[in-house]
């Protein structure tokens, strides 16, 4: 297995508090999947999947308990200037926000080049040289005009193409994409999303961290949805499409557009997801679910088995 992430919980000081944002979280990735985790904003995915290269900032941040095993390596408790290697050589990251993404200041060329030879010992010709291929295979037009310019002066699409080419120019093991496609529209969305579906290779892995279900029956092999800090369903793809067990998930698929409801007003899930902080006592969902018991309020679900490779945290199937 490629990653393994164990019991990881995620904690963030206030000034009078301690605030547990995520809690016993596990899960495993391995070479060739692509593994969706999914669940609206405020759940706590982007903090988890930030804590596997330890990129949440410590302060406030604190992972009290867990593992995340990266290729047999413990990466919380690895040396900093070893962490420092696997970042962008064997791990690469597509940040959510090209704008901030990449440095204003420099061309995307140098920042390009900066990333090769950190991690490779190449001349500054031979870096430029790979910067170029990369701009062109997730086309950039005219590359070698473009090399030279600064962030600003291209479009999102063009500056998120960029970000893409920076996480995978030296071919990691392991690509982390925090919400890859929402700062861009539903045109640049698709050719994007075809991008990486198209530079990802067997050998390596995709964690895509979104909140668009859409995006995810597209690119995973594998789901995790997550809902207030807790995994509450894991499942390959096309089982999850088939059969969402949770509600939460059964919900979150009813909010999709399709054929069958064009014309109609989309469903919703009422109610919002709860801060950290403020999760409701028993099931963190039993406040929005429409399959609420009275034990729901009371007893905390934990994640089950019910049928080979899918797990769901809820006490409707609770043995």
């Amino acid at each position: 297995m490629l990653l393994e992430i164990s019991d990881l919980h995620i904690e963030f000081a206030s000034e009078d508090r301690t605030i547990r944002a995520v809690e016993g979280v596990s899960l495993s990735l391995d070479r060739g999947q692509v593994l969706g985790l999914v669940g609206e904003s405020g759940c706590g995915k982007s903090a988890s999947c930030m804590s596997i290269p330890r990129l949440l900032p410590s302060p406030p941040a604190r992972i009290p308990q867990g593992k995340i095993l990266f290729d047999g390596v413990d990466l919380l408790t690895t040396p900093i200037e070893n962490l420092r290697k696997i970042r962008g050589d064997k791990i690469g990251i597509i940040f959510q926000d090209p704008m901030t993404a990449l440095s204003p200041l420099h061309r995307i060329g140098k920042q390009l080049q900066e990333v090769i030879r950190l991690h490779r010992n190449v001349t500054l010709a031979e870096s430029r040289k790979l910067a170029l291929e990369w701009l062109d295979r997730v086309g950039i037009p005219d590359p070698t005009s473009k090399i030279n310019a600064y962030p600003h002066e291209l479009s999102g699409g063009m500056q998120q193409r960029v970000v893409i080419a920076m996480a995978l120019i030296l071919e990691p093991d392991l690509i982390i994409a925090d919400e890859p496609t929402t700062a861009l529209d539903v045109t640049i969305q698709a050719q994007v999303l075809r991008l990486m579906r198209d530079l990802h290779r067997k050998d390596s892995a995709l964690l895509l961290i979104t909140h668009d279900m859409g995006v995810v029956s597209q690119m995973a092999t594998h789901i995790a949805v997550m809902y207030a800090g807790q995994i509450v369903e894991t499942a390959e793809a096309e089982e999850f499409f088939r059969s969402p067990q949770h509600p939460y998930s059964q919900a979150l698929l009813r909010a999709l557009p399709s054929s069958a409801t064009r014309g109609q007003p989309l469903e919703s899930i009422p109610g919002n997801v709860p801060s950290a902080g403020n999760f409701p006592p028993g099931c963190r969902f039993h406040n929005r679910c429409n399959a609420v018991m009275d034990k729901c309020k009371k007893c905390a679900p934990q994640l089950q088995e019910i049928s080979p490779d899918h797990c769901v945290r809820c006490l409707l199937y609770d043995k």
